[in-house]
């Protein structure tokens, strides 16, 4: 992934600062039959409040974010973990140099996953930053546990698909698997059993690694370590704006 250009806030008065962005990483692990799939997710504040006299800006979050898939990477079956873990660790290196950016990486602990996790913090960059273990399964449970979470698998994906049908959720049509994982987002189904339990399943003979690759970057950005909460300032010199609101599309891309 080659650097990109940071996006930049402009001052009514003129002047320029780096826009703060949260990066969310999702990794879903592949199995003997499925490939590892890797999204990353931006979100863009919601607004920001200026403060002219320090030209500086803090962000206004919000709480229905926009999300943007910037970035997807499948890679073939039986690829080795540790040439993964080494492109994961490049790429959180590229984010967490750009100004002001906020970086996350959410890694599916099920299964052989507790393995691979430990392959991964052997990557000095991604030590640094800290992982969050993800591992699915089934019901409707939400539970915090130590180094992570278990998220019932409908839980999970139901951000991302309900911000996709809310048109909250830009996939960038640059993305060589951009129509695919539109496809895989909408053929998911919810099914309700006799115990009330919603589980969510994709139609036959496809993948579900780009669903959960996004599903696990969509749920974790919810679900951030460190609190943004930005408390409005009133006095002189203060100007709240929303040049990301809504009717703007900060990433510039189309839905299918």
């Amino acid at each position: 992934m080659t650097a990109a250009t940071t996006p930049m806030h402009t001052f009514a008065g003129g002047g320029t600062v780096p826009l703060p962005i949260k990066y969310s990483l999702g990794l879903d692990l592949g199995k003997m039959s499925d490939p590892t799939a890797l999204a990353l997710v931006e979100q863009r504040p919601e607004r920001v409040i200026e403060h002219f006299n320090r030209m500086t800006i803090a962000p206004v979050w919000g709480d229905d974010p926009r999300h943007g898939v910037t970035w997807l990477q499948r890679w073939p079956l039986r690829t080795p973990y540790h040439q993964i873990a080494a492109f994961v660790a490049r790429l959180v290196a590229n984010l967490v140099a750009r100004p002001r950016a906020e970086v996350t990486l959410f890694v599916d602990g099920t299964g052989v996953g507790t393995a691979v996790v430990e392959i991964l913090e052997k990557e000095p960059t991604i030590k640094a930053l800290g992982l969050t273990a993800i591992t699915i399964t089934s019901g409707r449970a939400v539970t915090r546990v130590a180094g992570g979470w278990h998220v019932a698998k409908g839980e999970l994906i139901a951000p991302a698909q309900v911000a996709l049908q809310r048109g909250m959720l830009d996939i960038s049509p640059q993305l060589p698997d951009a129509r695919t994982l539109d496809r895989e987002l909408r053929d998911f189904t919810v099914t309700l059993t006799d115990a009330a339990h919603a589980t969510f399943e994709h139609r036959e003979g496809q993948h579900d690694d780009l669903v959960l690759g996004v599903a696990l970057a969509v749920w974790g950005a919810a679900h951030p370590k460190v609190d943004n909460t930005v408390h409005m300032n009133t006095y002189r010199g203060t100007r709240v704006i929303a040049p990301y609101g809504s009717g703007v599309r900060p990433y510039g891309q189309r839905r299918y």
